[in-house]
């Protein structure tokens, strides 16, 4: 059977309405201080040396530098490629 178009009307279950606190109550509870058990978080040794940096072996930064420089460094197109899919398709080439 097929509805017809129109204006249908819809009845609604009643539906309770409830009140609101006053506005000078909520900005009252905003002003109290925070709850004073509460303790900043102290970040751990490992923590705070994670985020001094990222540990880079500079002898090897120079060394590949170098490398590159005189040209001995081994660079194969198919590993590059890749590399690059790799990348684009976030894989993970050592799996």
């Amino acid at each position: 059977m097929v509805d017809a178009i129109g204006p249908k009307t819809v009845s609604t279950p009643d539906r309770p309405v409830i009140s609101t606190p006053p506005v000078t109550t909520i900005a009252a509870a905003a002003k109290q201080p925070a709850n004073p058990a509460r303790q900043p978080l102290e970040l751990s040794a490992v923590a705070s040396e994670v985020g001094k940096g990222v540990p880079v072996d500079s002898q090897h930064v120079e060394d590949v530098r170098r490398a590159v420089r005189n040209g001995t460094y081994p660079l194969t197109p198919d590993t590059i490629a890749d590399r690059m899919l790799a990348l684009k398709l976030n894989w993970s080439p050592k799996k």
